[in-house]
């Protein structure tokens, strides 16, 4: 970052492509690091930096509903993350093709392809019921999924599937639709994540069609992924009513999978959630230890490595995200080779420490902590005292007093100048609350797994 920022200073020139390319690199990577996969690939995986210089800075997204929702959220972030490089917080604009580019305009680079207008079912066929694990944390939700599947529009319509961990919603929507074209192969199924929503969205704005579907029929299940993501902003939340009433006033099977229920995603229309709210809301609870060990053999025996029980169980204590734990999974199935497939505990902790961020810093527990609590990095620098958000400060105190090597009066300043006094007295509440609070123990050994295993909630 230094390098870009000299090289700018000394030469005023236009920078040029390859320094762009890098300082955009950078950019996404700290970004990346504090939110989803889903979210990063829906958002900000197909933008670019287009110009940059002390001044302005013009980012070249897929389409409007791209531009609309990183100016909402994402302005001042990247702004902040542009000073060290321009020397100044530019302001950003964001650029968009509103129609297919013609002959005459190939000036122009288009970074992003709409989806052909034939919609293949996007379903993946190893996602199935046999193959999902069944525990009291989604006890509900899986046998609901089954019905649906069994029977179509006839009881839960729409099924609303939530989690705030990675926990099997998308393998249960894929199953549903699996199940259901395994019954009646005349009942189309349509799995649909968030990227392919949002493209198709603007799609259907660029050809001016009254129609989500085109010329096709509409399949008999839609299943729909990361809503919370594409209902994020107001922008794409009148495609997406107008999607959801004309598909279950057709009489036809909506599946909805999200982070969390209705009436907790932010901003949400309230004829979206009260469609949406109609069916059965079905919660998936985060996977007890029996659950997540059973899911670490299920993986094990797929990738071929033998993990003797202690490494299981330390394993499953890593972290309640199952995308996670199948991803710490592909790491050890990576040094198997060197160390055997035989795993003790021993073997799993030194290949796991080798993955651990090599600095942990304030900013990086601010931001996991901001993100598991729903709140933004800021309010836990502000002088609120809610408890909405002074409870997530002090954890987000007591763990970076835990974790850094930071003084107290290092803290107190990385929390927007606090006395070390309040950074004290932070300290002690949650250390009281670790003795008898469930969820003070609850929440910090689920924060202290994304913290060292450098991995965003």
């Amino acid at each position: 970052m230094m390098f870009l920022f000299k090289l700018f200073i000394c030469n005023p020139q236009p920078i040029s492509m390859t320094t762009k390319n890098e300082i955009w690199d950078q950019i996404k990577l700290n970004i990346q690091c504090s939110i989803s996969k889903s979210e990063f690939k829906t958002w900000l995986s197909q933008a670019s930096l287009l110009e940059i210089n002390s001044k302005l800075a013009v980012i070249e997204v897929p389409n409007k509903f791209v531009a609309a929702w990183l100016s909402d959220h994402y302005s001042e972030h990247i702004r902040k993350l542009l000073h060290p490089i321009v020397g100044t917080r530019p302001t950003l604009r964001f650029s968009y093709q509103t129609h297919p580019a013609s002959t005459k305009e190939k000036k122009k680079k288009v970074l992003f392809q709409s989806p052909r207008s034939s919609f293949s079912s996007g379903l993946d066929p190893y996602c199935t019921f046999s193959a999902f694990i069944e525990a009291r944390s989604n006890g509900l939700a899986r046998s609901s999924a089954l019905e649906v599947a069994n029977n179509p529009v006839s009881k839960y319509n729409p099924l609303y599937i939530y989690s705030k961990w990675s926990s099997g919603k998308t393998h249960l929507l894929h199953a549903i639709g699996n199940e259901a074209m395994k019954i009646a192969p005349h009942n189309k199924a349509v799995y649909l994540s968030a990227e392919n929503i949002i493209s198709r969205f603007d799609k259907t704005i660029s050809e001016k069609s009254s129609s989500f579907w085109g010329t096709e029929k509409p399949p008999r299940l839609l299943l729909l992924d990361d809503f919370h993501t594409v209902a994020s902003h107001k922008g794409s939340q009148k495609e997406l009513f107008s999607l959801c009433t004309q598909f279950l006033e057709s009489k036809r099977q909506l599946v909805v999978a999200a982070s969390a229920p209705p009436g907790q995603i932010k901003n949400l229309l309230p004829q979206l959630r009260s469609r949406l709210e109609w069916g059965l809301i079905s919660e998936i609870k985060i996977p007890d230890q029996e659950t997540k060990m059973k899911v670490i053999h299920q993986k094990a025996k797929q990738k071929g490595i033998q993990f003797q029980e202690d490494a299981t169980f330390f394993l499953a204590s890593t972290t309640n995200n199952l995308k996670n734990l199948v991803h710490q999974i592909e790491k050890i199935k990576i040094h198997a080779s060197l160390f055997g497939n035989k795993m003790d505990i021993s073997i799993v902790q030194s290949i796991l420490e080798n993955e651990l961020p090599t600095r942990i810093g304030p900013e990086h527990i601010q931001d996991i902590t901001a993100t598991y609590f729903s709140l933004s990095p800021s309010d836990l620098l502000s002088r609120n005292r809610q408890r909405k958000i002074s409870y997530p400060r002090q954890i987000a105190i007591f763990l970076t007093r835990k974790y850094t090597d930071l003084s107290l009066a290092e803290i107190g300043k990385a929390f927007g100048n606090k006395h070390h006094s309040s950074i004290i007295y932070s300290i002690n509440c949650i250390e009281e609350g670790l003795k008898l609070n469930t969820e003070v123990i609850d929440d910090i050994n689920k924060l202290r797994g994304f913290i060292l295993n450098g991995v965003a909630v």
